[in-house]
């Protein structure tokens, strides 16, 4: 069966299409940001398979020795077999043939990835001005959110404000006080879509509202389907992105994206980079989610330990260059 091609305005958008069409073990060959040529405006296309369709060989082999091992490579370090696959023969077309060595390959994957993923701008200015994180307990959610609420306010110098809608766990809100004391910024507390407007209100010289909310069981829908009435119940427009530890298992990756549906996530932001013996999940989350990537945490110090995604970062960590503190 040929490859169908899918576009759209957003990934996420076009990613629903071929799953729709396909079903949720597609195959996704290729992703890529273009201009539509007749509207002028940027959309995401994805070439896809079926499941169980035969991937297409490329004029420089799929079978090489060279190609063969950095496919596998990517396999063991927790890249999807399909994904593997895919970016394997995308190196050889980069590089014109497989590459000769890894450092080779990591230049040219690094090529790849910046033409075949999607990573999100930053809260840049302009941007929404109220985002808000979600994700599973434990994934570091607040101790994130710290991190960028204080590059904002303190290395950009803009006018930031915080809400938690944590009021599940116990001190969750006294966390992200005194967080919000340290870095000088003020801070509002929401239990429900009324609350929430009336902090937001408070809130309104800020030019940055980060929203902080409880981490839940894959379980709990219910806890899940409150915290979307909350953050999509008020008048603003709220981006919320969407927090997974790198280290997460392919099995409750998928359990969690399917249970934050609801909150509609669109950006993903990937956590403990530095408690993950293999990064290869990222590529995974991203194909799963059908989100843009924005950030990576590689630990626990506020603010240093952030960074914002990019194709070189996720490169050498599949190629497998050490994850070193700057």
């Amino acid at each position: 069966m040929q490859e169908r091609i899918y576009r759209a305005p957003r990934f996420d958008q076009a990613l629903a299409r071929v799953k729709a069409e396909l079903g949720g073990d597609a195959v996704i060959l290729s992703s890529r940001e273009l201009e539509n040529a007749h509207t002028g405006k940027r959309e995401v296309e994805l070439r896809a398979l079926p499941p169980g369709a035969p991937i297409p060989t490329t004029k420089f082999g799929v079978h090489t020795d060279g190609q063969r091992l950095l496919t596998r490579k990517l396999e063991r370090v927790g890249v999807p077999a399909a994904a593997a696959n895919t970016l394997g023969r995308a190196v050889a077309r980069a590089h014109g043939g497989a590459p000769p060595s890894l450092s080779v390959a990591r230049d040219a994957l690094v090529e790849v990835l910046r033409r075949e993923m999607i990573f999100a701008p930053a809260l840049a200015q302009g941007g929404a001005r109220v985002a808000a994180l979600v994700g599973p307990t434990g994934v570091g959610k607040t101790t994130t959110l710290a991190k960028l609420a204080a590059k904002a306010s303190l290395v950009e110098h803009r006018r930031v404000g915080l809400i938690s809608v944590d009021d599940y766990r116990i001190a969750g809100a006294e966390q992200l006080g005194r967080y919000a004391d340290l870095i000088g910024i003020p801070m509002e507390v929401a239990h429900d879509a009324r609350s929430f407007e009336v902090a937001l209100r408070r809130l309104a010289d800020a030019d940055l509202i980060l929203v902080d909310t409880a981490g839940r069981s894959p379980c709990d829908t219910d806890a899940t389907r409150r915290t979307a009435e909350t953050l999509h119940g008020a008048q603003e427009a709220v981006e919320v992105q969407l927090c997974v530890a790198a280290a997460t298992g392919h099995s409750e990756l998928r359990v969690m994206i399917e249970q934050h549906t609801v909150v509609r996530p669109r950006k993903l932001l990937i956590t403990k980079l530095d408690e993950a013996v293999h990064h290869g999940g990222i590529i995974g989350a991203q194909v799963m989610a059908g989100l843009p990537l924005t950030y990576f945490t590689t630990g626990q110090r506020v603010p240093e330990d952030i960074e914002v995604a990019s194709p070189e970062r996720v490169a050498s960590l599949l190629i497998g260059e050490r994850l070193e503190r700057s």
